[in-house]
């Protein structure tokens, strides 16, 4: 069943949006559980959840993601105007669908206010839903460069991103997320390009101490242990800047009128 434009949802809709502006301020960027939670995915049960994401009507996925009022934290068309919240234009559907599936199920803990309102959003959607969303998404362009992206940082974390370092057992991150943070080779491994740069730190912070354990056979977890804080906020800058650069050129122009 889709949702539809109800009493109900005219009293969720400014509800959500008052929870997702109070949530996107930096005092709460910190904010979190002590422990990490416990559930995890297995690869064959992930595969069996995404089966029908292919079906996602992105149309519906519009409609959603008004009545939801997603918008207030994500951007209207999935482009975060929020340095803590992420964009999600141009994601791979079924990483968006799984990221739903992991909250609806309790397996993100590890932020936790804003794991808590994603858990309550998540709870609103049957799986129909989410492919809708998901393929909303995944229609929009690429997120656009994020205007906190620092050109000096990126280029420091593009050598770590495109060839690792062998010497400290670290791979590559471009081996799952693409070239040029297109895309993933599975599920669990997103398109990165023009994330921003504070969304992106505080994801690898929580991988690297272990709050955050959503990922497939623990794989984040053991690529951020090696990482130092200065590599993850270059590889930060280093994948905001390869964002949407001609739409942000448009942006820019439009804002300069």
């Amino acid at each position: 069943m889709y949702l539809s434009e109800t009493p109900m949802m005219t009293k969720i809709s400014p509800l959500l949006a008052a929870l997702c502006l109070g949530l996107a301020t930096p005092a709460l960027a910190s904010d979190t559980k002590t422990s990490a939670p416990t559930l995890e995915w297995d690869s064959a049960e992930l595969e069996q959840a995404l089966a029908h994401v292919a079906q996602g009507n992105p149309e519906e996925g519009q409609r959603l993601h008004h009545y939801l009022y997603c918008s207030a934290c994500h951007g209207t068309d999935g482009n975060s105007p929020s340095r803590n919240w992420p964009s999600l234009t141009g994601q791979k559907p079924d990483y968006v669908m799984k990221t739903l599936l992991d909250y609806k199920q309790n397996m993100r803990r590890d932020h936790y206010r804003k794991a808590n309102l994603m858990t309550q959003v998540a709870q609103l959607l049957d799986t129909r839903q989410m492919a809708d969303l998901a393929a909303f998404y995944a229609r929009q362009p690429a997120p656009v460069v994020p205007p906190q992206t620092n050109h000096k940082l990126a280029k420091q974390g593009a050598r770590l991103a495109q060839q690792g370092d062998d010497k400290r057992g670290i791979a590559a991150c471009s081996g799952c997320h693409g070239e040029k943070g297109e895309s993933g080779i599975t599920p669990d491994t997103p398109a990165l390009a023009g994330q921003t740069p504070e969304y992106f730190i505080q994801s690898m912070k929580m991988y690297k101490s272990g709050m955050r354990t959503s990922d497939v056979g623990g794989v984040m977890r053991m690529f951020a242990q090696p990482l130092k804080d200065s590599e993850i906020v270059a590889l930060a800058h280093y994948y905001a800047s390869l964002g949407n650069a001609q739409a942000s050129a448009r942006l820019a122009q439009t804002e300069a009128r």
